[in-house]
């Protein structure tokens, strides 16, 4: 048979009351035994000592180093937002460049195509008035009309040589002209310690090396010192030019009255603190 015994509802509460007793005995016996200054209660639910801290301090360490990769990124996105800033800045100047260099083009071209209409119409007079002193009179008779015609013949070919002659004087003179100038500019430019080169389009540029290692300064402030310099000018034309300034290079516009005043300009000009380099568009004489 099985040794197991089954016991009965009031059996097995009868025997949980005893097993309580007994352990409430056991523990009264402990507490006997003990010193009497020993007071201290143990939690044995408690966690040992040190055995909670490390998971939080885990936890802070890991926070802190969150919160330093979050500020990382943060200077790294101000740093970003402040090169494309100056990048863009970069981009608008040059298109300004651009588009005043475009302009200068465009008036040049104009002037250019003004000339040659000017040119082809005087053209298209000298042509109309030759042919009306060809033209021979209808009653004439044979031998007069062919004694006219190579007499108009004659006439022609001597205004064609005299308008070649002219051509190749007003050449020569305007030859003259610009190598006279460029030795004014070359001169000027000698006697003010600064350089000077020309280019295609009638420009001149002046440049000297700048005094010392210092910042700069910007636009503004280079345009109102040339600005200053210009109006203490004797001349009334040097005080009106148009004074442009672009990324430290200064730009004269207008028309003097001869090229000495365009170098006094240019002169007065890169006197002014700061200024290392002007493009003169200046136009003088007798020039459009």
């Amino acid at each position: 048979m099985s040794r197991i015994r089954w016991f009965s509802g009031p059996t097995v509460l009868a025997l949980a009351l005893v097993g309580t007793a007994c352990r409430s005995e056991s523990e009264r016996a402990e507490g006997a035994v003990r010193e009497p200054g020993d007071q201290t209660t143990v939690d044995r639910s408690a966690p040992p000592e040190g055995q909670d801290q490390k998971p939080r301090q885990e936890a802070r360490e890991q926070a802190n180093r969150v919160g330093e990769k979050a500020e990382q990124l943060a200077r790294e996105g101000q740093e970003l937002g402040h090169e494309a800033r100056e990048q863009a800045e970069r981009v608008g100047e040059k298109a300004e460049q651009l588009a005043e260099r475009g302009r200068e083009v465009g008036r040049d071209v104009n002037e250019q195509m003004n000339r040659v209409g000017e040119q082809t119409g005087a053209l298209k007079d000298d042509r109309g008035s030759g042919a009306r002193e060809q033209t021979a009179p209808p009653a004439a008779p044979r031998d007069q009309g062919a004694q006219q015609g190579q007499d108009a013949k004659g006439a022609q070919q001597g205004r064609g040589a005299q308008g070649q002659a002219g051509e190749s004087r007003d050449k020569d003179q305007a030859g003259s002209a610009v190598a006279s100038a460029r030795d004014v500019w070359t001169q000027a430019a000698k006697d003010n310690d600064y350089q000077v080169s020309f280019n295609r389009d009638g420009s001149v540029i002046a440049t000297k090396e700048a005094k010392g290692a210092g910042e700069r300064l910007a636009d503004e402030a280079l345009r109102n010192a040339v600005g200053g310099k210009l109006a203490s000018s004797d001349h009334e034309a040097v005080k009106k030019l148009n004074v442009t300034v672009r990324d430290g290079v200064v730009t004269l516009q207008g028309k003097v009255a001869s090229t000495k005043e365009a170098t006094e300009a240019v002169k007065e000009a890169m006197d002014a603190e700061g200024v290392t380099k002007v493009i003169s568009y200046i136009r003088h004489g007798s020039s459009p």
